[in-house]
């Protein structure tokens, strides 16, 4: 069966920290849309509504996130998600998190999983630097928790999953992303994920924001970091754009070679581009996220529902009179909805 698609979850509507560039910064759960329904555990996902999402959904995924604007370890039976989810051999399955709330029978359920990268969100090369933005977190429980994720791989005899380090890119750090990739490999790491801070609903970022800095000396620090990062054999996940693409034959070879390396260009792309081309957006038909309510989306940005997981089923929703709007709308040039003013949906971190 081909699997077309890429799925976002949350299935959890909490998180244990609160970081100061966040919505979470001042919150300890945030409501998804649409905001008159309320998941019935708590703001956790019921595990078999993610049972029928996951058999209506997995066996056509290609790359399943776990989580998006939340954390997953913070739902009390993220055991029994990871169980279900490893029915379903998804190519990539994959998530987010702090690691904080880590518990060694959750990190050897996530070995058993299946589960390919765990992306965790450092910020932070030394405990200063860390626990001042990522606040509530603790450097030494960080390194114990990692200690648990390589402890249950080696019980395991596994190498997955890889470990992927998210740098969110701000004043407060800016001088300690060129020692990212020595940091990062020094933790067994064999990816980053490097972005800048950007506005969330209801937090003043004004303080951490790079916008106001040279962009050229921006893009020199990004350029050193990330050609370090993949001498060290560092895969670069997702990283800012920070060079152009050059005008003469060799060198473009070369710098299409090298990016190939790095992992910034993937056979992938070229689908998606593609798809883009036609139909005016990379989302539609290819993506879907789903929050812990059930509410399925076109993408994280969206905030009017397509339909309800729980209820719909994938080819309703496909096929359903709202996608079809949106997709039109896209393709003449007129967009409508949440898309009628995005301004992100051409740089997909997912």
């Amino acid at each position: 069966m081909s699997r077309p698609l890429t799925l976002v979850l949350d299935v959890t509507e909490r998180c244990n920290l609160r970081c100061v560039m966040c919505h979470f910064s001042r919150v300890d759960r945030i409501h998804f849309p649409p905001f008159d329904l309320v998941p019935a555990d708590h703001g956790n996902m019921p595990v078999p509504l993610f049972e029928r999402i996951a058999a209506q959904f997995f066996p056509r995924a290609r790359r399943v996130a776990l989580a998006c604007a939340a954390e997953p370890l913070m739902h009390p039976r993220f055991r029994e998600i990871l169980d279900v989810a490893s029915r379903h051999r998804v190519p990539d399955l994959w998530f987010p998190t702090n690691l904080l709330a880590l518990t060694e029978p959750t990190a050897d359920a996530i070995v058993r999983s299946n589960v390919s990268t765990i992306a965790v969100s450092i910020d932070g090369t030394t405990k200063e630097t860390y626990e001042k933005i990522r606040t509530g977190a603790s450097w030494e429980r960080l390194h114990a928790k990692l200690q648990i994720l390589r402890d249950a791989q080696r019980a395991a005899r596994v190498k997955t999953p890889r470990l992927r380090v998210i740098f969110t890119w701000m004043r407060s750090n800016r001088a300690q992303l060129r020692d990212l990739p020595r940091f990062a490999a020094s933790l067994g790491a064999r990816e980053l994920d490097v972005r800048y801070v950007a506005p969330a609903i209801g937090v003043d970022i004004s303080n951490e924001t790079l916008a106001r800095e040279d962009p050229r000396e921006l893009r020199d620090e990004l350029a050193a970091t990330a050609r370090d990062a993949v001498r060290r054999g560092l895969r670069l996940a997702a990283w800012p754009r920070f060079d152009e693409r050059p005008a003469s034959l060799l060198p473009r070879l070369a710098w299409r070679f090298w990016r190939i390396r790095a992992g910034l260009d993937r056979l992938e792309d070229l689908a998606i581009a593609r798809h883009e081309r036609e139909t005016g957006c990379r989302y539609p038909d290819r993506s879907y996220v789903i929050r812990p309510s059930g509410a399925v989306f076109p993408c994280e940005y969206h905030s009017d529902p397509l339909g309800f997981a729980g209820t719909d089923t994938l080819l309703t929703i496909a096929k359903g009179e709202r996608l079809t709007r949106i997709r039109q709308g896209l393709q003449c040039g007129k967009p409508g909805g949440s898309c009628a003013s995005c301004g992100s949906r051409r740089d997909a971190l997912y």
